[in-house]
């Protein structure tokens, strides 16, 4: 039976729930933007491809850690959740949700340009999206005791920036490699190319 990384404040998880420590606090809005270091052009990276689609989700609320993601859901109803960066460098998101009556932590990971909550369990679901694999446990009905239910978005409460809008307009254009020809200032490019991974040789087919 397949588990899922999950972080919880609390201990001795219900089921087959897997739980881990959350790693680093999460970033200021400022560091977000430099959350990774730009790899060489020699590696096979690729832009997020519903980068567009996850911002003018309402349930995407960007820089946000844990415990406010704790605090947001406290004593909302089962299947209540957020999507968020992740607060590790390796991961892009992650998910919190209420299930079990507590809050409960999920990274999004990404293998073979497809995002799962397992990327090491060929058994678990996996999507070319995030949007995409958020829907797949939207359903209390298929969803299994030891998976994340993404069944009530969490509406977020404020704008983002137009700063942060344009970026997931001009990425849904373009590729990571695309950035380069764009007549803009190297601070800018590096700023576009944040919400990226990296793909091997055999999944870059």
């Amino acid at each position: 039976m397949a588990t899922i990384t999950t972080t919880a404040t609390q201990q001795g998880p219900p089921g087959g729930l897997s739980l881990c420590s959350s790693g680093p606090s999460a970033r200021s809005s400022s560091q977000s933007s430099c959350r990774t270091s730009v790899p060489s052009h020699s590696s096979r990276s690729w832009l997020t491809a519903d980068l567009l689609q996850i911002n003018n989700s309402l349930c995407y609320w960007g820089v946000l850690d844990r415990f406010e993601a704790e605090e947001l859901l406290e004593g909302q109803p089962e299947g209540t959740f957020l999507l968020r960066d992740s607060a590790q460098d390796e991961f892009l998101f992650s998910v919190s949700f209420r299930r079990y009556s507590r809050s409960l932590h999920a990274r999004i990971e990404q293998n073979g340009k497809r995002y799962s909550f397992d990327g090491r369990d060929p058994c678990m679901y996996r999507d070319p999206s995030v949007t995409g694999l958020l829907r797949n446990y939207s359903d209390p009905a298929t969803c299994h005791f030891f998976e994340p239910l993404l069944d009530l978005p969490l509406p977020r409460t404020f704008p983002f920036t137009l700063q942060h809008l344009c970026r997931a307009v001009i990425c849904s254009c373009t590729t990571y490699q695309g950035i380069d020809i764009l007549s803009l200032p190297y601070q800018l490019r590096y700023y576009l190319r944040q919400y990226h991974y990296k793909c091997n040789e055999a999944c870059a087919v």
